[in-house]
C-alpha cells in the first residue's frame, strides 16, 4: 500500500520507483527499530498502547494529504504499523511458556500470512471502489479496535516459566 500511496500522491518528491523504494524502505525499517529500542525499555503494554494509539491518529489524519504533509505522516503511521512487529514477538517470547513458544510463533505466521494474504486484494477492492481516503479510514477504525484490546492487557506481563 505504502508503495502505491507514495507514487500516487508524492510525485513532485518521488521521480521514479527507486526513490519510492527507498522511502518505503527507511519507513519500514526505522519504526521496527525504535520500537524494538522502547520495547527494552518500557513495558509491553504500554508500548503496545502508544503504538495503537499513534496509528489511529496517523491514519485519521491522513485522508486528503499530499506532498510534502503526506510524507510526514506516511513516515509516522508507517513507523507505528512496522512498529507492531517487534510487540507481536516480544509478547509471544515473554508470555509462552518455553514448551509452547515454537508453537505460537507458528501459529502467530500463520495468521500473519494469511492476513497478509488476504489483505492485498482487499486493499485493491478498496482503492478501486472508493480510493486511498476511505481505506485510511478504516484502518483508523481497525487501529481504533486494536487499541480497545491492549487497554485491557494488564499493565506488565508475567514472563514465561519453565
Amino acid at each position: 500500500m505504502i508503495p502505491k500511496l507514495f507514487s500516487e500522491r508524492l510525485a513532485e518528491l518521488a521521480a521514479s520507483a527507486e526513490v519510492v523504494g527507498w522511502y518505503a524502505f527507511i519507513v519500514f525499517a526505522v519504526g521496527q527499530l525504535v520500537v524494538g529500542y522502547l520495547l527494552d525499555r518500557y513495558s509491553v503494554p504500554v508500548v503496545f498502547s502508544i503504538v495503537a494509539a499513534l496509528q489511529a491518529i496517523f491514519f485519521a489524519i491522513s485522508p486528503g494529504l499530499t506532498g510534502v504533509s503526506l510524507l510526514a505522516i506516511a513516515i509516522a503511521f508507517m513507523l507505528v504499523v512496522f512498529g507492531k512487529i517487534p510487540i507481536n514477538d516480544v509478547l509471544i517470547g515473554r508470555v509462552a511458556r518455553n514448551e509452547w513458544r515454537s508453537r505460537a510463533y507458528a501459529f502467530r505466521y500463520i495468521i500473519t500470512f494469511s492476513v497478509s494474504a488476504s489483505s492485498t486484494p482487499f486493499i485493491a477492492w478498496m482503492y478501486s471502489g472508493w480510493g486511498f481516503d476511505y481505506l485510511l479510514i478504516v484502518l483508523s477504525v481497525a487501529a481504533v479496535l486494536i487499541l480497545a484490546a491492549v487497554l485491557t492487557f494488564p499493565r506488565t506481563l508475567t514472563p514465561s516459566t519453565a
